[in-house]
């Protein structure tokens, strides 16, 4: 529409100065006629003077002849306006082609970072024994070796060592809790708890890295032996073939640094890559919720669990601050849009924890939460 509007505009310009030159021309030649047939009227010997009656109309040649030089720098501005039309033109197609490029550029990584973020989840490898026989994970396991008569090796992979994870952390989360405020009153400020927790969970029972500068190592001694104590159990109960009170299918409080560092890293530099293309202004916002769908959707249930607990254990803290900018991934980019808010145990509820942006900004529309933002 713009390109129409743009030559009718040029062919009406074009139009007026052909018109102008036309009526120049026919001014002039009526001018000549007329003082030819006038001067036929006159005697030959006064027809000289009055021939100097041309001179006016060679003042008039004159005038259009300066006329003809402004015509002319009519023109050239017309020419330099063409010209600086199709220079626009050419830029916004420039600037089109540029910006195709960025999103092509973008998404191409994008989507590489998102086959990385499945190679991670595949790689994802926690080896345990199980009793040959009836066992039900017999069925679902890959076979290793066998390592003895009545015990077989095998690993729980990919998505579903999130499952027992999450069941890891949070018994870790209740034995602390039980020790620091029930059986005794220690006063600790929960998320200082739940922190000590998660680095058992994350480092192991064993590792010098597990622990917490705000809590007393008496204190911290008491949680790590009783954890030791039912690591113990755990084995001696496997080789009995005895029920577990710990629901894992491998041998709790080992750590899981090696296998959930660089997820998380990875994870978390694919989501601010997303953002940062909405602070370049190279995507929009809704652009932008709709590539995370993408990766959000490669994310199970346990997985964006798990995602929450390391958030609200300290560990991932910088996933979301409540709303502060440069720091919303869970709030204003859903992150977590899936998370099954009701197994969320011992820790702040999500939607306890994120009320304040949920009344303040999100205000009953497009809900924080698949699950409802509020309690039923």
């Amino acid at each position: 529409m713009m390109e129409e509007s743009e030559k009718k505009q040029e062919e009406n310009t074009y139009k007026h100065f052909w018109l102008i030159v036309s009526i120049s021309i026919l001014l002039v030649l009526g001018l000549w006629i007329w003082n030819w047939l006038a001067l036929n009227e006159y005697p030959e010997d006064t027809r000289g003077t009055h021939g100097d009656m041309f001179g006016a109309v060679n003042a008039i040649f004159s005038g259009l002849a300066f006329a003809g030089i402004i015509i002319s720098l009519y023109l050239q501005r017309i020419d330099l306006k063409n010209q600086f039309k199709e220079i626009k033109q050419t830029n916004r197609e420039f600037k089109i082609q540029n910006d195709t490029l960025h999103i092509q550029k973008f998404e191409n990584q994008y989507y590489k970072m998102i086959d990385l973020h499945r190679a991670n989840v595949n790689e994802i490898s926690i080896p345990f024994f199980d009793l040959l026989g009836d066992s039900p994970t017999s069925k679902i396991n890959v076979k290793i070796e066998v390592k003895s008569p009545n015990l077989i090796l095998r690993e729980v992979t990919g998505k579903k060592g999130f499952v027992d994870m999450a069941k890891e952390l949070e018994y870790c989360l209740e034995i602390s809790l039980d020790f620091f405020t029930k059986r005794n009153d220690f006063k600790y400020n929960e998320k200082d708890i739940f922190s000590f927790a998660y680095s058992i969970f994350f480092w192991g029972v064993y590792s010098d890295f597990a622990g917490s500068e705000k809590i007393i190592d008496e204190h911290q001694e008491l949680v790590k032996n009783h954890l030791k104590q039912e690591q113990s159990n755990y084995k001696r109960n496997l080789y009995q073939g005895n029920s577990q009170e710990i629901n894992t299918r491998y041998v709790p409080f080992q750590g899981h640094e090696s296998r959930l560092a660089h997820y998380y890293r990875h994870l978390f530099q694919t989501v601010k890559y997303v953002t940062i293309q909405v602070e370049s202004k190279n995507i929009d916002y809704s652009e932008a919720r709709q590539y995370l769908r993408v990766l959000r959707a490669q994310l199970s249930n346990s997985e964006q669990l798990m995602l929450y607990y390391n958030y609200i254990c300290g560990f991932g803290q910088n996933w979301d601050r409540l709303g502060k900018e440069n720091y919303q991934f869970f709030t204003k980019y859903r992150m977590i849009h899936n998370i099954p808010v009701d197994r969320v145990v011992f820790v702040e509820k999500p939607r306890v924890h994120f009320r304040k942006y949920i009344i303040e900004e999100i205000k009953g529309k497009d809900s924080l939460f698949e699950w409802g933002d509020y309690e039923s």
